[in-house]
């Protein structure tokens, strides 16, 4: 016994009972439309049988009127096949919340990757997280300590030379003191 998975040469083995019924098939379908355009076709209504619509169960007159509708509806622009409804809704939705209690601007995303901070703090032992210092600002401030230490005493020089001149009787203008 055969499998048709298992073959010797990678070719299924074929039946022959619906390899013909294939090649029919195929016949049969391509020959059609000949078959069809070959048959005489009436030529005028005279020869055409006529139906009974009684027998049938059909209302021509509502047959007429539903063409009718349908042709109105198209011309107007609207079609059967295009389903359009509106619908009016007259109150207030509640708000929706998907995300209620988590803080999606400002805050972290709950179960999301580590940010750099969070890295830099996990990676850094504890002795080397000490606050820093602002050399800068500590630099800036005694900087400005030391120039008005520098106007403080060059005013005192100033007054002192002024002293001297006064008491040996020149006439000077007495030195501006440091502005605070």
């Amino acid at each position: 016994a055969r499998c048709y998975h298992q073959t010797d040469g990678g070719v299924a083995p074929s039946n022959p009972t619906m390899t013909r019924l294939l090649a029919a098939v195929l016949a049969m379908s391509v020959a059609a439309p000949y078959l069809a355009l070959a048959q005489p076709q009436p030529s005028d209504a005279s020869q055409t049988p006529a139906i009974n619509t009684d027998a049938l169960g059909v209302s021509i007159s509502r047959i007429k009127r539903q063409l009718a509708a349908d042709s109105r509806a198209r011309s107007e622009g609207s079609s059967p096949l295009r389903l359009e409804y509106r619908v009016d809704v007259f109150g207030s939705a509640p708000s929706l919340r998907f995300f209620a209690g988590q803080d999606l601007v400002w805050g972290g995303v709950p179960g999301s990757a580590p940010t750099h901070r969070d890295m830099l703090f996990q990676m850094t032992p504890q002795m080397f997280r000490q606050p820093t210092v602002d050399f800068l600002g500590l630099a800036i401030g005694a900087a400005a300590a030391g120039a008005k230490k520098v106007e403080d005493w060059r005013y005192l020089r100033d007054l002192r030379n002024y002293q001297r001149l006064v008491e040996s009787g020149v006439n000077v203008p007495a030195p501006t003191p440091r502005k605070d």
